[in-house]
């Protein structure tokens, strides 16, 4: 049984939140589509299932995906800052 408050739900709500959309559902987690998938190709399987044993392990798994995800888009936005700044625009 899973439990009204766990971690896995709520991240699926959070993405939800952050326009992520749902891809699929299956026994024990939730397919989430990226925003904008047309240039993000795959998708995030978020487990839900908080008695299964390997929850924590792929839960886990999850958010560092996202972390990186985080790491490449403040990449590219100082990229594109130092762009802006070096004077030199199309």
């Amino acid at each position: 049984m899973t439990a009204p408050n766990n971690a896995g739900l709520r991240l699926v709500a959070a993405l939800t939140a952050a326009g992520f959309t749902t891809a699929g559902h299956g026994r024990g987690y939730v397919r989430m589509g990226w925003p904008g998938s047309a240039e993000l190709r795959g998708n995030l399987m978020v487990p839900t299932d908080d008695t299964a044993p390997e929850y924590a392990e792929l839960l886990a798994a999850v958010r560092q995906v996202l972390e990186r995800a985080v790491r490449r888009g403040e990449a590219a936005r100082h990229a594109l800052e130092l762009h802006r700044m070096d004077g030199i625009h199309d």
